[in-house]
């Protein structure tokens, strides 16, 4: 071999080597992200099984898992109106692999100052329903319209029992505004998760309950429950007749609204693909089904992660007026 030869030949080396070198070194720092996720997820709900956010959580969790590549596998973590669940997310890696599927009651919570997690503490990924409450009676009920209910409120001040899930959660702030709304006083029965409550309704431990239809739509459809008031803007299609707020001169229209957030610091590329696969899961026939089932498409929900957060700190706001207003906060 001459010495010119020899000296291409090391040069082809020395390039070979440093075309391997610096594809290894220059996409070192993204190939994790890149490749997100190369793990099951844990999906983290704070409520029990059976209520409204547990059932939207395992409604979205499948077709986005699915989009993802990798399993998110939900786990309840109930406790002080999910808190405790909030709190758990800000404890674990920044790195998209815990995501966050909560609703209103957070903003409820940061109103309260139930939570040291400002809004700032996590990143909003996406909104996915704006559900829609109702009161509701069983179908023995004595109570057969809501004008039956108010009437035996303001005979019996604080004999109605009313159940929700949480105490000085979401579902007790909207029966407090109807409360001073519709001059009354009622019995306010919190319980940890929907399931426990709806038993407690069935069995006549209720008078009336404070749910969405989604956790309770097979009942309402076999007539065994029947909703009486919709806390919405306006009549809904698939309920003719059953009177909103409104129709009743109170102005309470608000719904628990559930979406999807992770820990603050979790990296830009890894939060744009989540949102990109949260917005897909929204619009795959497995979930369209579960939303139409449920009713969970009686009004809008979808909101991107950053008009996610707009409309949580605006309900935090909203909440904390409400709540100094009645008295919670001093």
């Amino acid at each position: 071999m001459t010495t010119k030869t020899r000296a291409s030949l090391i040069c082809v080396l020395l390039l070979v080597a440093a075309l391997a070198l610096g594809g290894c070194g220059g996409s070192s720092a993204t190939d994790g992200k890149a490749k997100y996720p190369e793990r099951p997820v844990e999906g983290i709900v704070g409520w029990g099984a059976g209520g409204g956010t547990d059932v939207f959580a395992r409604a979205i969790a499948k077709p986005a898992g699915e989009i993802l590549g990798q399993t998110i596998a939900v786990k309840n973590m109930p406790g002080s109106s999910g808190a405790i669940a909030g709190d758990y997310v800000t404890q674990q890696p920044a790195d998209g692999y815990t995501l966050w599927f909560m609703g209103s009651n957070y903003a409820v919570n940061v109103a309260l100052g139930r939570t040291p997690h400002p809004l700032s503490d996590y990143i909003p990924v996406a909104r996915i329903q704006h559900d829609t409450a109702m009161l509701q009676v069983t179908k023995t009920s004595k109570f057969k319209t809501v004008d039956d209910i108010v009437a035996y409120a303001k005979a019996n001040p604080g004999k109605l029992k009313v159940g929700g899930t949480g105490a000085a959660s979401f579902d007790e702030v909207v029966i407090a505004l109807w409360e001073d709304a519709a001059g009354i006083k009622v019995n306010y029965v919190p319980y940890e998760n929907g399931g426990q409550m709806q038993a407690a309704l069935l069995g006549g431990h209720l008078d009336i309950m404070f749910e969405e239809l989604g956790p309770v739509a097979g009942r309402v459809a076999d007539g065994s429950l029947v909703p009486v008031l919709a806390f919405s803007e306006k009549k809904l299609e698939k309920f003719p007749n059953l009177p909103v707020a409104p129709d009743k001169g109170w102005n309470i229209t608000l719904g628990n609204w559930r979406g999807v957030m992770v820990n603050k610091g979790t990296d830009p590329a890894i939060v744009k693909k989540l949102e990109e696969t949260f917005t897909k899961a929204k619009d795959t026939p497995s979930y369209k089904k579960v939303e139409k089932d449920t009713f969970l498409d009686l009004r809008p929900g979808y909101l991107s992660g950053k008009d996610y957060g707009a409309a949580i700190q605006k309900d935090i706001d909203v909440y904390k007026k409400a709540l100094t207003k009645l008295g919670y906060i001093k």
